[in-house]
């Protein structure tokens, strides 16, 4: 089961709404992990157990992500943005739940047998081998299946440790300061692991807000940093769509920037045709079936 709940936050020690929003038994899970400027003011809102300051020297979310996944190690976590609200959709819409309507409503924000569900679900598809696991957005239409591979998405994290510990030190974590989560996906998928999106259990976060990333990002960080990530994956990984002004309810804060998209399918077609022959269990499992048998034939 995933052991804690990181919530990187900073300047926002007054709207937590992440830690709001949880059942009581997954707020005694959470690790706040703030600025060593902000531990006393968060002392008082929350006690001592429940911070863990970055050392100085870290700076920006892409040095924290690092540092949270070093600290959580080989264990199942989640490190989830501080202004997410998680929802389920009703199970009407997915053909592996055969359409069957679970709910009243299309949707609702999830209850604690809700949350219960979600992570003993996301626990099982790490022990099928999913290295990460995210979140659709609540507010995009519901997709065919209740889940969708080799994907991307952000703000929401449930990583298996041990899977990325075997690769933990060959990832450049501070590559870009944005664009971070789509570096870290690029890195695992190129080495073969797998990620899994839930578009059941969905989720709302917004973008662009006052605090947290919001106090030095701005256009031209924006454009910069998804530079080196575009210099490093290549052009057919990261691609610029279109010019746009910021979405969601604070675009307004970053303005006009060069809206990005991601191909984490094309990083795995390209790791499966370099690779596959030999990992790839249709192909190596009826090898070691009937090897022995050929090593006989051929003595004989």
């Amino acid at each position: 089961m995933l052991d804690k709940i990181y919530i990187p936050t900073m300047g926002r020690s007054d709207i937590q709404i992440t830690y709001d929003n949880l059942p009581s038994k997954y707020q005694k899970k959470v690790l706040f992990v703030i600025p060593k400027s902000e531990w006393k003011l968060m002392t008082k809102l929350y006690g001592d157990n429940q911070l863990l300051a970055t050392p100085s020297k870290i700076k920006g979310i892409a040095a924290t992500r690092k540092f949270i996944c070093e600290h959580a190690g080989k264990t199942r976590f989640s490190m989830i943005d501080d202004d997410v609200v998680f929802y389920r959709r009703n199970q009407k819409y997915y053909s592996d739940y055969n359409k069957k309507s679970n709910m009243s409503k299309s949707k609702r924000q999830l209850t604690e047998d809700d949350f219960d569900e979600m992570f003993e679900l996301f626990n099982k598809w790490m022990d099928e081998g999913y290295i990460h696991i995210g979140h659709k957005r609540a507010n995009l239409p519901p997709n065919k299946k209740s889940h969708d591979d080799i994907c991307f998405f952000n703000s929401i994290h449930h990583i298996d440790g041990r899977k990325l510990s075997l690769i933990f030190k060959s990832i450049d974590w501070t590559l870009c300061e944005v664009g971070e989560d789509a570096n870290l996906m690029f890195s695992y998928l190129s080495r073969g692991f797998i990620n899994r999106k839930s578009c059941e259990f969905s989720a709302h976060w917004d973008s662009f807000q006052d605090g947290g990333c919001a106090m030095y990002r701005d256009s031209k960080l924006h454009n910069q940093e998804h530079g080196k990530l575009q210099k490093r994956w290549g052009k057919d990984f990261v691609r610029v769509r279109a010019e746009i002004i910021g979405q969601g309810t604070h675009g307004h804060n970053i303005g006009t920037i060069k809206e990005f998209t991601y191909k984490p399918k094309l990083m795995r077609k390209l790791w499966l045709q370099e690779h596959g022959m030999k990992t790839d269990p249709l192909v190596h499992r009826p090898r070691e079936q009937f090897q022995p048998e050929i090593d006989k034939r051929v003595k004989q």
